[in-house]
């Protein structure tokens, strides 16, 4: 029943541009192997005297055929792949690659010229490898291009999921606030129902009572548009519905708490113990002649918050588990918002084993964060 906690927003995080630095960094990276096994190449099957002298020559070479690539990067993105008839796309690609290469020739051995003088074609041999070099230029933008497409076609993927995923968590978090919504009448009509039992009984109480919903809707709508609230606000709003309710039971009603302190800060479902508290008010108060016991626990049990609700109550075991969620707007909206918010990751475990006792159990993550 339990699995991992679902994606947030807040987890999913947009792709870097290509050329932040540690991309820099990976290319200069694959680029400088790159100098080192062309410049094998050229002292194995060249006329240059020592591999040094080769390796300077590599090193001029490709890392100007890298920073010119750079061109070649927006060229893809002007150029998206797929949105042209394949063979426009492949010969404008073939004169660019043509292009692309002369211009590198041209650049490089033209600032060779530039600062060595003319003497340097001789030595480099130009006649035999300004060929093969030409060609190697085609091959190698070729190769750059499809990389490069490769990456646009990635990141193009990771941005629409990541925007898919947005639009689920947009959605979901919608769907959660229009849950917490309905809440509000549903709560508020109880409330009035419980205090228009007493207004011709006793006014008195009954004006007791309407302070104390007053106090509990201006907490409410305090916190309307979280979805997550510290467990001291959701305890809050708790105890002053059950302050109400026990105005309106008094002996009737007796409720014990036991939180762990440390537990307060930390961040819980808004409006989730009041349906809960109201359930088992009225199932095990209401519904009895002599009144009954509501016991609220919340604890640490490893990386999860454990709250337990314990009420008496008169009905048989099977009744209870079939009426817990049949039931009742409110405890309705809350299985709906829990399933929406944790996903798979939280469980609900129902007790009706004790005679007379029933025992409702959440376990919720505590490292949840919302949509």
């Amino acid at each position: 029943m339990r699995s991992g906690a679902p994606q947030s927003a807040k987890t999913l995080a947009a792709p870097s541009r290509l050329f932040k630095w540690k991309y820099m960094i990976n290319a200069f990276i694959i680029w400088t192997f790159w100098v080192v096994f062309f410049a094998l190449i050229l002292y194995r099957f060249s006329d240059i005297p020592n591999y040094f002298i080769a390796l300077i020559s590599s090193a001029q070479s490709n890392y100007l055929f890298a920073i010119l690539s750079i061109g070649i990067w927006y060229i893809c993105k002007k150029i998206p792949y797929g949105k042209l008839p394949f063979l426009f796309f492949t010969i404008i690609h073939f004169f660019l690659a043509l292009s692309f290469s002369a211009l590198w020739l041209f650049i490089l051995y033209g600032s060779w010229v530039l600062i060595y003088g003319m003497e340097i074609l001789e030595i480099v041999n130009f006649d035999t490898t300004i060929g093969w070099q030409y060609w190697s230029g085609i091959i190698q933008y070729a190769l750059i291009t499809s990389i490069f497409y490769t990456i646009i076609y990635y990141r193009n993927f990771r941005e629409k999921e990541l925007n898919e995923a947005k639009l689920r968590l947009l959605s979901r978090e919608a769907e959660l606030k229009a849950l917490k919504m309905q809440l509000d009448p549903h709560f508020l009509f109880n409330s009035l129902n419980s205090i228009n039992t007493l207004v011709t009984q006793n006014p008195k109480t009954a004006r007791q009572m309407i302070i104390r919903l007053s106090d509990l809707l201006r907490m409410s709508l305090e916190s309307r548009d979280a979805l997550l609230v510290p467990l001291q606000r959701e305890l809050d709003i708790a105890h002053a519905y059950l302050e109400i309710e026990q105005i309106r039971f008094g002996d009737k009603m007796n409720y014990q708490e036991k939180v762990e302190h440390d537990l307060l800060i930390k961040p819980v479902l808004a409006m989730l113990l009041q349906p809960l508290l109201e359930n088992a008010i009225k199932h095990g108060i209401a519904d009895s002649r002599r009144g009954g016991l509501i016991q609220l626990e919340i604890r640490q049990k490893q990386d999860d918050m454990e709250i337990s609700i314990t009420n008496d109550h008169q009905k048989s075991r099977t009744q209870n588990q079939i009426d817990y969620f049949s039931n009742g707007t409110g405890l309705n909206n809350i299985k709906q918002r829990l399933d929406k918010f944790y996903g798979k990751n939280y469980s609900i475990d129902i007790d009706a084993s004790q005679s007379n006792h029933f025992k409702v159990t959440l376990k919720l993550p505590l490292n949840q964060e919302s949509p």
